[in-house]
């Protein structure tokens, strides 16, 4: 076999080249494609939130995706950098060659780790000084070093980390979560993001939208503080029986102009939208309502304490 052909394999299948672009993400996709004709004579079939049956039995039930937008940097808690110590205090040596930055930082002094970092659990992970609770389950993290950044600029990698692209209109990864497994909670959007209330996110909705899928599969933000969701509770005087009829109609009003434009999907998300937010009336409450949670729960996310209260209510 001539040497070329070991690296560049001739034959692939659409499967193998799905699982293996993009790091395997179209996996996630071709888990929902082929679900999809299984899923066709049930009457969840015209939901694009139907839940999907995987090719084996999950063992994760959710996934949150928490995106440090402004925090500690990975050189000080769990990516330790010898050059970087090495050279602390210097300009960044030419032997790096150039380096693209803004307002010429790289002539400026270099700053080492703040804190010294060390080996952790049986399998050595080194974590910073600055975790030492988090260093005590290095045995049970995954730490993944072997990422970099496209971009210097703050909105582009904001859209890498959170789609893959430093270009908009790229899906992102709740959306393609979204999109493979789809929901087993009917009351509530599959895919909600949390933005911190302290400033937006650089770049802003992009960095959670669906891109070139499907309207439905982008996310749903829910506000900070004690009202996350507004607009519950229906208008004073129209009855649940009241708001259905009308729902029904405009439903049926809605299909027919969706089915006039070639299905657009973007008017289809909304469509639904009206749907989901009917039956988010009566599960919403009770799920944003912390209240109900254990004093042993809301210590574990630091409710009650000034410094994270608001971060572990979210």
């Amino acid at each position: 076999m001539p040497p070329c052909q070991a690296h560049f394999p001739q034959h692939h299948d659409r499967r193998q080249f799905l699982l293996k672009a993009g790091g395997g993400i179209g996996g996630l996709a071709l888990a929902g494609l082929l679900q999809q004709d299984a899923q066709a004579a049930k009457p969840s079939a015209g939901d694009p939130l139907a839940p999907r049956n995987p090719h084996f039995a999950p063992r994760a039930k959710r996934v949150i995706w928490l995106f440090m937008h402004g925090g500690p940097s990975h050189m000080d808690l769990f990516d330790p950098k010898p050059d970087l110590a090495k050279h602390a205090g210097q300009p960044l040596p030419g032997s790096f060659g150039e380096v693209m930055t803004r307002r010429k930082v790289a002539k400026n002094p270099l700053l080492g780790p703040i804190k010294p970092f060390r080996p952790r659990g049986q399998s050595g992970l080194e974590i910073s000084d600055f975790l030492p609770h988090i260093a005590s389950h290095a045995d049970e993290l995954c730490v993944m070093r072997g990422c970099h950044g496209d971009s210097v600029n703050h909105p582009q990698s904001v859209y890498q980390m959170n789609t893959g692209s430093i270009l908009m209109g790229k899906p992102s990864l709740g959306a393609w979560v979204a999109y493979g497994l789809g929901t087993e909670n009917r009351d509530m959007p599959a895919f909600v993001v949390l933005p911190d209330p302290g400033g937006g996110l650089k770049g802003g909705p992009p960095a959670w939208g669906s891109g070139f899928l499907p309207g439905s599969f982008q996310g749903t933000t829910l506000r900070p503080g004690a009202n996350p969701i507004l607009n519950l509770k229906p208008p004073t005087g129209i009855s649940g029986r009241s708001q259905r009829r009308m729902l029904d109609l405009i439903g049926e009003l809605n299909r027919d102009h969706l089915a006039a434009r070639d299905f657009d999907d973007r008017l289809a998300a909304r469509v639904n939208a009206y749907e989901l937010a009917f039956r988010m009336q009566s599960a919403a409450p009770e799920i944003v309502d912390i209240s109900r949670e254990s004093e042993a729960t809301r210590r574990l996310y630091g409710i009650g304490q000034k410094e994270t209260t608001e971060f572990g209510t979210r």
